[in-house]
């Protein structure tokens, strides 16, 4: 009886430690650089669809490199090791595939972009040219190296990205700069290219330097960019591979007007986890919410117009919701997410949660200059995180733009950020001093009076004292 029972016990220990109770599901973050450092968040976006096979007629996705979503929804996907663009809607159902003109089919496409029109601008890499072809994909032209006296001999024409401008210009990667041509195919200049600076030990080392050391000296330039996108403000955003400011704003006159810094993780991460971090990809959404894709960590982070980190979901893994060797994204217009997944040749779909949601409407709100419905939405975040830093100051900048500096100085004292709330006090100073400007001249003059009336009395009483010792003297 007592080895049945023991056999029992032993049983019931197995299920608990084999078999966990369902209502202790593990519970999901996901995270935000916040001061240097790394800080959980609830889930911000949720893995919900996985696109993979895509029928018998069209196969697998092979190595492929980009991903675009033109004004109506419709995916295109430079299929790059299958030499095709492949047209396709956002339930993963492929409409037609692409292969170019049959003289000169597509050759390790790397890079798509449709314009309104439905005009495919591919960047067919292996060929040496971008290749025009209209929505049918009937071949219309092809632009290759621009005959210029302004580019060196030197300079190849390899496009693996493209854009096309409001203006018709089109640009393309060229290192540490964005090529322009026209539609002619003539050469219109760079734009974009990073200063890199000045540097004492540089300048003089050039003036000492021997003849020898001089060519040994290597020329410090710029990082190369790796992709990019031309939003609906005309502006150019672009990712780099660089130690800072890995990303940029530019505009028109070619000046990266985008906070400067260092985005993706954190340089306490760098230290204790060394890698060298791999910019993929950037999307700008409508409300111009920022989305960079890293692909050696396998991160999505995603950033405001001011710099701010809203979220980072992602890593590297087998599992849904993971990747492998992340190559491309886009956001539709409802928020979801789509990343390319050249390692796993797939396309994983996220779709955002409630709490991002609120938070890229709080951002928006803001930026329109609604504060009263920012600060309600605000609101909403700490609802469901009460220690979400960027809501706290978001209310504080809310609160600001609304006269309420008191307030704001609270918010911001929670969001530790000391600037905004020097700020806020500075404005609560001079508030409280123009609102009892009356009473505090009126004391000041009361002051000033009594200081002058005790002068008086003073200079009186030495003076009375003065005449009583000279008197005294003559007695004497």
């Amino acid at each position: 009886m007592k080895k049945k029972k023991r056999t029992i016990v032993i049983l019931l220990l197995l299920l608990i430690i084999l078999c966990p109770a369902s209502g202790h599901a593990q519970v999901e973050y996901d995270h935000v650089i916040d001061s240097d450092q790394r800080v959980p968040v609830p889930l911000t976006y949720k893995p919900v669809k996985v696109i993979n096979y895509l029928g018998e007629e069209w196969g697998y996705l092979k190595a492929a490199e980009d991903l675009f979503m033109d004004a109506r929804g419709i995916i295109y996907i430079a299929d790059t090791g299958n030499n095709r663009i492949l047209k396709m809607t956002r339930e993963g159902e492929i409409i037609t595939s692409i292969t170019g003109p049959e003289d000169k089919p597509l050759k390790d496409p790397r890079g798509v972009f449709v314009d309104k029109d439905g005009d495919l601008y591919i960047a067919d890499t292996g060929n040496d040219r971008v290749v025009h072809l209209d929505p049918y994909g009937d071949f219309v032209e092809e632009f290759t190296r621009p005959d210029s006296e302004l580019l060196p001999p030197n300079v190849s024409f390899d496009p693996n990205k493209v854009f096309v401008n409001s203006t018709g210009y089109i640009y393309i990667i060229k290192g540490r700069q964005f090529m322009m041509v026209d539609a002619n195919n003539n050469f219109r200049g760079y734009v974009g290219a990073e200063h890199v600076g000045f540097r004492l030990n540089e300048f003089l080392t050039r003036i000492f330097a021997s003849r020898e050391q001089k060519k040994k000296i290597v020329k410090r330039q710029p990082p190369p960019y790796s992709n990019f996108v031309i939003h609906d403000d005309g502006m150019i955003y672009a990712v780099s591979n660089s130690p800072v400011n890995q990303l940029k704003k530019i505009n028109s006159v070619g000046k990266n007007i985008y906070p400067e810094g260092s985005y993706g993780e954190p340089d306490t991460y760098r230290y204790t986890h060394p890698f060298i971090p791999y910019f993929t990809d950037i999307a700008v959404d409508k409300k111009g919410i920022i989305s960079i894709l890293e692909g050696n960590l396998g991160m999505v982070y995603q950033y405001d117009q001011e710099g701010n980190n809203l979220a980072a979901f992602g890593g590297i893994g087998n599992i849904q919701g993971k990747f492998e060797l992340p190559s491309s994204l886009i956001v539709d217009d409802e928020g979801y997410i789509y990343v390319l997944d050249k390692g796993r040749n797939d396309i994983q779909v996220f779709e955002p949660t409630r709490f991002i949601r609120n938070v890229h409407e709080a951002v928006d709100l803001y930026s329109r200059g609604r504060y009263d419905e920012a600060l309600e939405m605000w609101e909403l975040v700490l609802q469901t995180d009460a220690n979400y830093t960027l809501a706290h100051k978001g209310k504080g900048k809310a609160l600001f733009k609304e006269g309420k500096y008191r307030e704001s100085m609270t918010e911001y004292k929670l969001a530790d950020d000391k600037a905004g709330y020097s700020e806020a006090f500075d404005e609560y100073r001079h508030e409280r001093f123009r609102g009892n400007f009356a009473w505090i001249t009126g004391v000041v003059l009361l002051a000033v009076y009594a200081l002058y009336s005790l002068f008086i009395r003073l200079s009186k009483m030495a003076k009375e004292e003065q005449r009583k010792d000279t008197v005294w003297h003559g007695e004497v």
